[in-house]
């Protein structure tokens, strides 16, 4: 069903550097725009559904499994890859999801992010928009910065 997840992630590293607000507006336009279809197949997947928290842990599921099956070994990721993995989740994914102003983009950003901090052992793990995120970069004054 979400065959594309593996594909989403190719050179996520190279995105995740010397990130400052401009290149994080172009990195996050293109990685939007180039996995569009694929958030929307995941809250669309949703619709419809009685219980939209049951079937947002599904997709959570199958997500996260095509991620460690595809970067991890044995189930486990190692340090490196779990840190920069979740940053680009925190970047790049989640604010694709919540930028689609579907009824259940949150449903499905809680679903991911508490299978997350499972995988990952980590419960303080969280999203953001991309609004928010984009707002936090400091603006160079004067090549400061």
């Amino acid at each position: 069903m979400f065959d594309n997840t593996a594909l989403m992630f190719e050179g996520y590293r190279a995105m995740l550097k010397k990130i400052k607000k401009k290149t994080y507006e172009e990195r996050f336009a293109s990685f939007f725009g180039r996995n569009r279809s694929f958030f929307s197949d995941m809250t669309q997947y949703i619709k419809g559904r009685e219980d939209t928290a049951v079937a947002a842990g599904e997709v959570a599921n199958i997500f996260a499994e095509n991620v460690f099956s595809e970067y991890g070994r044995a189930g486990k990721l190692s340090a490196s890859d779990t840190t920069d993995l979740s940053l680009f989740m925190i970047y790049f994914v989640f604010p694709s999801i919540l930028s689609l102003d579907d009824e259940n983009s949150k449903v499905l950003c809680d679903a991911i992010r508490d299978e997350w901090r499972v995988r990952t052992n980590n419960p303080a793990y969280d999203y953001t928009t991309y609004e928010d995120l984009h707002g936090s970069f400091q603006e160079k004054i004067f090549g400061l910065f």
